[in-house]
């Protein structure tokens, strides 16, 4: 490869390379974070638990949740009956550092844009990621043999596309204001 070819690359490589050393740190971080709860469920867990709970309770459902002592876990009763399991991986944290990894590789160092667009993916993330549970214990109620399809695939693939369209947003925000610069 010449280096003309390399230079043709550069700005690529360089996105890469700061986005895996961003998601690598957050990851890191969070791996921490919930290594130091073990074997309880890390706070944030408890949070997505307990704001399931109270959104489910105004729809008028019967739920509680009970943690279970040295697991990482919270399990929901939903109408009278053990439904789901809530664990760290349900909390939509990883998801998270994965979408701000990528919005701060790509043009958010210094770019006042991702001091509102980072909080507003975070949040529409977490909606989502609640609207997931919701719909994962009715799931799970009802048609429990189609649970492990929609917690497994189906719900993955929405929250990822979910992401790929914030980032979507987010690369022609800056393409546009890069455009409106005068030379």
């Amino acid at each position: 490869m010449s280096e003309n070819q390399l230079n043709n690359f550069k700005p690529t490589i360089f996105f890469l390379l700061r986005f895996g050393l961003i998601y690598g740190i957050g990851s890191i971080i969070y791996a921490f974070y919930i290594a130091h709860h073990d074997p309880k469920p890390d706070p944030f867990t408890d949070i997505i638990a307990t704001q399931l709970a109270g959104a489910l309770r105004i729809s008028g459902s019967d739920i509680s949740l009970t943690e279970i002592p040295d697991e990482p876990l919270v399990q929901v009763i939903f109408n009278g009956n053990y439904n789901v399991s809530i664990f760290e991986g349900c909390n939509g944290i990883a998801v998270m550092i994965l979408f701000m990894a990528f919005v701060v590789a790509f043009r958010g160092w210094n770019n006042p844009k991702a001091l509102w667009f980072i909080p507003m993916g975070i949040v529409a993330i977490h909606l989502w990621n609640l609207l997931r549970l919701s719909l994962l214990i009715h799931i799970n109620e009802k048609y429990d043999n189609l649970f492990h399809f929609y917690h497994k695939y189906f719900f993955t693939a929405i929250i990822y596309l979910f992401v790929l369209l914030l980032w979507v947003i987010w690369v022609n925000m800056q393409k546009s204001s890069t455009e409106k610069t005068p030379a």
